[in-house]
Order: structure tokens, then C-alpha cells, then sequence
């Protein structure tokens, strides 16, 4: 465990360094430059791998490879291009239908995030920006975002996950590793990211919809890189979470009523949003038979 302790400890350490140079030169998230803070933390678990393993090494193998083997898994690669969206529509699916007030097809949101910018829609219908946004989600986007997600995903499914694995269950790997992942979030998410800061229960139950994220999400990529043995097909569904998480955004009312109720959707981080993902989640553990606690 001293190893996997050595590991999650500097993989904190760098990120949240970076992290909190940002913020206390008083950078907003969002804004250029904290963006590319927030880049180079993702490559952080990366590093931090890395260093381990030129350390000492032989003591910190990695689970999987970068080959991407495209022939005999390219099922899985388009399995991790279009599941994130499809389970993201269905969230947001149920999330409009039971805040149905929120849903409006006149794209108010997309009019407030290019004034957020400083860009103007110039007689372009936004209806045709929001369905960019969808194309780009399902097409070029999931693979852009891709080479940024590598850096966890060497850190959390390389090493990680299957570290604990050599210890525990499949199913309490997935918690740990979930756990350890949504709390690597915590500087971000205490400054509003992902869920604003107007919720009820700020913030501790935005820990709980991080973890869940996490946990669900977690089992997924561990399941790609399980069935293709590398780490591209993880980056690449990782990618794609973050291609589509925001489809739901498009489509609603922006509000402070909206705001509030970002802890439960319509993005996949939302409690009720995110269930696709968690019951798909649960569906591929409960089919392992090394599940048990």
C-alpha cells in the first residue's frame, strides 16, 4: 500500500499546486489561463506515474499499454465515441422531463456562453451553433479531448485501479479509486466547477454527486481498457464524457433556478442526470463474478 499511498499523494500534490496557484493569483475558472492550469493538472496522475516509476523502477507496472489495436477493438472505440452521448441524452431526457419549466429550444444558453466570450452569434441561428455542438460531441470532439484526458487515465486506470485490484474486489477497487478520483476534484469543485455554488447542501453534497460521477464513470473506462488492453480506448471515452457533458446546458433556461439545481442535472454529473451511467455501471459489475466486497 506504501506505493499506492506514494502515488496518490503526489499525484495530489502537483495538481492541487497548480490549482491553487491559480487561484491565489485570482484566476476565475473559465478564464485562459486557469483552462490551461487545469489542462496541465489532468496530466498530473501522468506525471506523477512517471516519476514513480523512474524512481524505483520495476515497482510501479502499468496494467495496460498504448497501442491502440484498432482492428480487433475498433467495436469498443465506437462504443466509446457514442455511449457517453447516448447515456448523457438519456439524463438529460429525464432530468427535463421532470423540470420540464427548464427546457426551451430558443438556446438562451448558447446566446449567454458566447457573450461569456465576447463572441456574437452575427445572424447565425443558434439553433444551428447548438447542433454543431451536438455533431462535434459525437464526432471530432470525443477525439481532441482525448490526448488531455491520457494524463489521468495512465494515473487512475493504468496504475491505480489495478493496484488495488491486486488487493480487492473489482467492486471495491471501483470505490476507492472513485473515491480518490472525485476528491482529486475538490479544489475545483469548491470554487463552483461543475456544479455552481448555489446548490442546497454546498458542498458537501456536491462530494457525493463527484464520487458517484467518478465511481460510475470509473467502472466504464476500467471496462474499456479491460477488454482492448490499452490505454487510448479509456482516453478516448473519457473524451467523449467530456464532449457531451454539456448538451444538457444547451437546451436549458439559464437561471438561478437552473443554477440551483445543477446538482441534479441536466449534465452527467447531475444526481438524477447521471443515473444512466451509474445503472450501466452497476449493470457491468454485477455481470463480473469478482464484484464482492
Amino acid at each position: 500500500m506504501n506505493k499506492i499511498r506514494n502515488f496518490i499523494f503526489l499525484s495530489f500534490g502537483l495538481s492541487w499546486t497548480i490549482w491553487l496557484l491559480i487561484w491565489l493569483l485570482g484566476m476565475k475558472l473559465g478564464e485562459p489561463i486557469s483552462q490551461v492550469g487545469t489542462v496541465l493538472a489532468m496530466w498530473m496522475p501522468a506525471l506523477a506515474y512517471f516519476i514513480l516509476r523512474k524512481i524505483e523502477p520495476g515497482h510501479y507496472p502499468l496494467k495496460a499499454d498504448f497501442r491502440l489495436a484498432f482492428k480487433n477493438n475498433w467495436k469498443y472505440y465506437l462504443l466509446a465515441i457514442w455511449l457517453p452521448a447516448f447515456l448523457t441524452i438519456l439524463g438529460l431526457g429525464l432530468y427535463f422531463l421532470i423540470f420540464r419549466s427548464q427546457f426551451s429550444l430558443e438556446f438562451a444558453s448558447v446566446e449567454d456562453m458566447l457573450k461569456a466570450v465576447g463572441a456574437e452569434p452575427q445572424g447565425v441561428p443558434l439553433g444551428l451553433i447548438a447542433i454543431f455542438q451536438v455533431i462535434a460531441a459525437v464526432t471530432y470532439g470525443p477525439i481532441i479531448n482525448t490526448f488531455f484526458a491520457l494524463g489521468e487515465e495512465i494515473g487512475w486506470r493504468g496504475y491505480l485501479y489495478p493496484a488495488f485490484r491486486e488487493k480487492f474486489s473489482s467492486l471495491y477497487s471501483h470505490l476507492l479509486t472513485g473515491l480518490i478520483w472525485s476528491l482529486w476534484h475538490l479544489p475545483l469543485n469548491l470554487q463552483g466547477y461543475n456544479f455552481e455554488s448555489t446548490y442546497w447542501g454546498v458542498p458537501w453534497l456536491g462530494l457525493v454527486a463527484m464520487f458517484i460521477f467518478c465511481f460510475s464513470i470509473g467502472v466504464l473506462l476500467s471496462f474499456m481498457m479491460e477488454k482492448t488492453g490499452s490505454l487510448w480506448a479509456p482516453a478516448l471515452l473519457h473524451g467523449a464524457v467530456n464532449a457531451s457533458a454539456g448538451l444538457g446546458i444547451l437546451f436549458q433556461i439559464p437561471s438561478e433556478q437552473a443554477l440551483s439545481l445543477r446538482i441534479l442535472g441536466p449534465t452527467p454529473l447531475g444526481l438524477l442526470s447521471g443515473l444512466p451511467f451509474v445503472i450501466v455501471a452497476l449493470i457491468i459489475l454485477f455481470k463480473r463474478k469478482d464484484s464482492q466486497l
